[in-house]
């Protein structure tokens, strides 16, 4: 609808699509990690934590880490919660074996005394599609994005990050 949310959200897009990559990458590499230690590979040379804590602190630490990735991953299309306030989100993550990130069917939707501003991404890969929908009236459709707009200004200048 304006320039302004398309832009704030294209960007909250690729934050979000860069956290949920890393995340694949660093569970990845932990559940490596997991499966030599389960069967009992001798990974002190390779990581020297193993000598100070152990085979069974090491897996602690491992499994701790792919829970730590695993939460960032879901929680990586959350809107800071300044916004969540004012914000319905809906967020939906479909995991396919034979894809490496999740695809994302995110659903945002903003009210205001002049409209409902909806805003749906979804993703493939590292690919989304950003729809911003405030209804079919055009005068009511801008008061409603404009309001938003203030929400997301209001909220970047007191909290310094969006």
């Amino acid at each position: 609808m304006t320039l302004e949310l398309s832009k704030y959200f294209e960007t909250h897009a690729e934050k979000a699509i860069a956290k949920m990559k890393a995340g694949v990458l660093a569970i990845s590499y932990y559940e490596r990690i997991k499966w030599r230690l389960q069967h009992k590979e001798d990974l002190s040379a390779e990581l020297p934590l193993i000598a100070k804590v152990g085979p069974a602190g090491t897996m602690a630490v491992v499994k701790e880490a792919i829970a730590d990735y695993q939460s960032q991953i879901n929680t990586a299309w959350n809107l800071s919660p300044k916004l969540q306030e004012f914000v319905k989100q809906k967020i939906t993550l479909i995991v396919n074996e034979r894809e490496h990130l999740p695809r994302a069917d995110v659903t945002y939707q903003f009210k205001s005394p002049a409209g409902v501003v909806k805003v749906r991404i979804t993703t493939a890969g590292e690919t989304f599609k950003l729809g911003i929908n405030a209804g079919k009236n055009p005068m009511a459709a801008q008061m409603a994005c404009i309001e938003f707009e203030k929400q997301l200004s209001f909220i970047a200048l007191t909290t310094r990050t969006v």
